[in-house]
């Protein structure tokens, strides 16, 4: 979550004289004009298609196909059907010329954010940093996803005239454009060159998958060692992956070299066949997906995971039966699924709900309280009570695994995470902890990665104290970036972080809540 405000709007320009010299500033604001004047008629074109899907889905001639006696339609066409397929085509064309005019503003910045740190005497290793996640606040994505595309939009600006040409004018779209980018990266300049004039003229006419295949090909017989180079890129960026698919769900994925991938899967099928040829009556995905879990963890059950697990819940939900969300490293959770995690049992069953919380009460607060269950090994040191885990409904969790909660406690008015027990001077221990638990994730506007610093908002140089009020968590790339000159952070009353970018740009993030602020009274 985010928002952005800019130092300076767009205001309408005019073309420049003819024959005259612009320098590249007066160009890129007339550009920014064009463009602002550009979405203007593209909102009032969507606000003359805004009534259609209305009319046409309570117009039950249209929706049901029904005619009348003349072939027209009973109560009347509401639209001429071309004009509308003529709008998404020309939609989706402006998406694509849109595209590549980001792509070119995109590579011109970090030009000229380059050359300025170059003149600032920035360290030729720190040269570009904090380019990407400028980008990334502008366009609303993650960093990472705004490095990965200004590294591809470099590839297609700078050495794939015809692509980029193609690009600009709608005849293909960027992510046509970027899979050729990816199959010519590591071929040299003049080969890159050789590729996309071979293949310009047929990238209108093929899918953007087909587009890259083509372009793998072509690269492939020009230059092998650079194949082989590109193969080797590919298999560095294996990795395992995790996301939440449902309230209950998440999926694990891993990028895999081809060879592992398909090893990894026909043990897992092998496995799964055998045990139900034996009369296991789960299917074969389900077995497969229990022995993944059962040959990493070591574990046949999850109640048996000796694991810290980070699980925020207000103690309503924890000990009085309420349906406030709890959160799972980051992921909403419903309330009774929670107290299944912490207090052992099956959602819905005895035990697993308020009443088993009971006996947990002695940490409970009754006002605004929230707990962080966490189980395994790392025994909270402050203000820790811990829960035997148990079950009534056939599920029992073994004796030396036990779910403790650490008391933290919510805003009463705004449901904000408000303080931990204790304070320490350092981003260690309760602060660090308080801290990582309030944010969930990178408190950078519209980037939901891992945190892996807690970074001062108000400088340790400049007097700012290593307390949870002036922490917040980042994710690594916008640690480093803010450190860059012309950044800066700031912290509003209500907690807030703001963050100046050296354009002048301020972008706020609020802090997430734990629960809905409560309804004020009548």
């Amino acid at each position: 979550m985010g928002t952005s405000t800019s130092a300076s709007a767009a205001t309408s320009g005019t073309a420049a004289p003819d024959g005259a010299v612009v320098g590249a500033a007066e160009s890129a604001r007339q550009a920014a004009a064009l463009l602002d004047r550009a979405r203007e008629l593209i909102r009032l074109a969507d606000a003359l298609l805004a009534p259609l899907p209305r009319l046409t889905a309570t117009d039950a001639g249209v929706r049901g196909g029904r005619t009348d006696d003349d072939g027209g339609h009973a109560d009347g066409a509401l639209h001429d059907e071309d004009a509308l397929v003529t709008c998404v085509e020309v939609a989706e064309r402006i998406a694509a010329v849109a595209s590549s005019a980001q792509r070119r503003a995109s590579v011109a910045y970090r030009a000229s954010r380059i050359a300025a740190q170059r003149a600032a005497g920035v360290a030729a290793r720190d040269l570009g940093r904090g380019v990407a996640e400028e980008i990334a606040l502008a366009r609303r994505i993650t960093p990472t996803a705004a490095s990965n595309q200004i590294a591809l939009g470099r590839v297609i600006v700078e050495s794939l005239p015809c692509t980029e040409s193609l690009l600009a004018a709608g005849e293909i779209s960027a992510w046509a454009a970027d899979e050729v980018a990816k199959a010519v990266i590591t071929l040299s300049d003049a080969d890159r060159a050789r590729v996309d004039a071979d293949l310009a003229p047929r990238l209108p006419e093929v899918t953007a998958r087909r587009a890259g295949a083509l372009a793998r090909a072509r690269a492939a017989e020009l230059d092998q060692e650079a194949a082989l180079a590109r193969m080797r890129r590919e298999v560095d960026q294996r990795a395992v992956t995790i996301r939440p698919v449902s309230d209950v769900l998440v999926r694990v994925s891993a990028l895999l070299p081809t060879a592992q991938g398909v090893a990894v899967y026909a043990a897992l099928d092998r496995t799964a066949r055998g045990a139900r040829a034996q009369g296991d009556e789960r299917s074969r995905g389900q077995h497969m997906a229990d022995t993944l879990f059962s040959r990493v963890t070591g574990l046949e059950r999850v109640e048996h995971a000796d694991v810290e697990v980070q699980l925020l819940m207000t103690d309503r939900a924890l000990l009085g039966g309420g349906a406030d969300t709890a959160w799972l490293d980051g992921h909403p959770l419903p309330a009774q699924i929670a107290r299944h995690l912490v207090l052992g049992g099956e959602p819905g069953c005895a035990g697993a709900g308020a009443g088993a919380g009971a006996g947990a009460g002695a940490d409970g607060d009754t006002d605004g309280g929230a707990g962080a269950a966490t189980a395994g090994k790392d025994r909270d040191p402050v203000g820790g009570a811990g829960i035997p885990a148990s079950s009534s409904c056939g599920t029992t969790t073994p004796p030396d695994v036990r779910r403790f909660i650490r008391r933290l406690y919510t805003d009463p008015d705004t449901g904000a995470l408000r303080d931990a027990d204790t304070r320490r001077r350092l981003f260690t221990g309760a602060v660090r902890s308080h801290v990582l638990l309030r944010d969930r994730h990178c408190r950078g506007p519209w980037c939901d990665g891992a945190i892996a610093h807690v970074h001062h908002v108000q400088g340790w140089a400049e007097g700012g104290d290593t307390t949870a009020d002036n922490g917040v968590g980042t994710c690594a790339r916008l640690n480093l970036a803010v450190e860059m000159p012309g950044w800066s952070t700031a912290s509003e009353a209500d907690g807030t972080l703001r963050i100046t970018t050296p354009t002048g740009r301020e972008h706020r993030s609020p802090p997430p809540p734990l629960r809905q602020p409560d309804a004020e009274p009548p």
